[in-house]
């Protein structure tokens, strides 16, 4: 890989931030990039070429968490929201 393809496959993927795109498309966008670096064309990602990764780029998919795989199969969540606990009134107590 030369300096250039570095320099452009850095670029894309600090602009693609975790998000992804199929590989054909990544390494034209790649390409496009290291022409636009070599040319000393700026911006380097105009307009366009931002646009079209927009359009091609997807989110990865959403991982579980630490908790979620460590958990027993047969344990169930239990709730820390604020709607899950009961009120006062359950407890026969008021509120002034």
């Amino acid at each position: 890989m030369t300096p250039s393809q570095f320099t452009a496959e850095s670029l894309l993927r600090t602009y693609l931030s975790g998000r992804t795109m199929p590989k054909i498309l990544r390494d034209a966008i790649v390409w496009a990039i290291e022409v636009r670096l070599a040319g000393g064309d700026t911006p380097t990602l105009d307009e366009t070429l931002r646009t079209d990764i927009d359009n091609h780029a997807v989110e990865p998919p959403e991982r579980p968490t630490v908790c979620t795989l460590l958990r027993p199969s047969g344990e169930t969540e239990v709730p820390t929201h604020a709607r899950s606990r009961p009120s006062h009134r359950a407890f026969g107590t008021s509120v002034y």
